[in-house]
């Protein structure tokens, strides 16, 4: 997703960009995520004076695991987007006095999106996904799916520090 600097700065109107890539690049290292369907990102660019300020949304399919159950869940992301990039010189940039985090540097006359993009996405991944409120999540002794079926274990926990001293007290 190239953004051109310099034509968005002589229009003085704002652009739109909208594209659709494939997603799998970006989950290539991630056994719990699988993409469903291609990334759409529409995006509008605004040019204010050397500020260029990027708001739209990103549409992705996902495949993910219940992180109760393991069973897996499809779930569709819609993730906002802003980000606000300064046009700086090189001399700014070389001599790093710019270190306000509110925006980003940019220097030249095309920025490219992709990668923002996709950062923005994988921060939006939920961190411990459910298939639903009310999942009861796998046995911690049996591992049976408490979903499907009751498995008959014990439900009682006894604090493994303390354990040795319940066998004295029941005599």
């Amino acid at each position: 997703m190239l953004l051109n600097v310099q034509e968005l700065a002589l229009r003085k109107e704002p652009v739109t960009l909208k594209e659709t890539f494939d997603a799998a690049p970006i989950f290539a290292g991630m056994r719990d995520v699988k993409p469903l369907g291609p990334l759409t990102a529409e995006l509008t660019a605004y040019y204010v004076d050397r500020t260029i300020e990027v708001t739209g949304t990103i549409a992705c399919k996902v495949q993910l695991f219940c992180s109760r159950c393991l069973d897996p869940i499809e779930q569709e992301m819609d993730v906002p987007f802003r980000e606000t990039f300064k046009v700086v010189s090189k001399e700014t940039a070389d001599s790093g006095e710019q270190d306000d985090e509110e925006f980003v540097p940019i220097q030249g006359e095309r920025l490219e999106l992709r990668p923002y993009v996709e950062e923005q996405l994988l921060l939006h991944l939920p961190l411990a996904p459910i298939c639903r409120e009310d999942c009861q999540g796998l046995c911690p002794e049996c591992g049976t799916n408490r979903n499907e079926q009751q498995c008959g274990c014990s439900t009682e926990k006894i604090d493994p520090r303390l354990a040795s001293l319940k066998d004295w007290f029941g005599q």
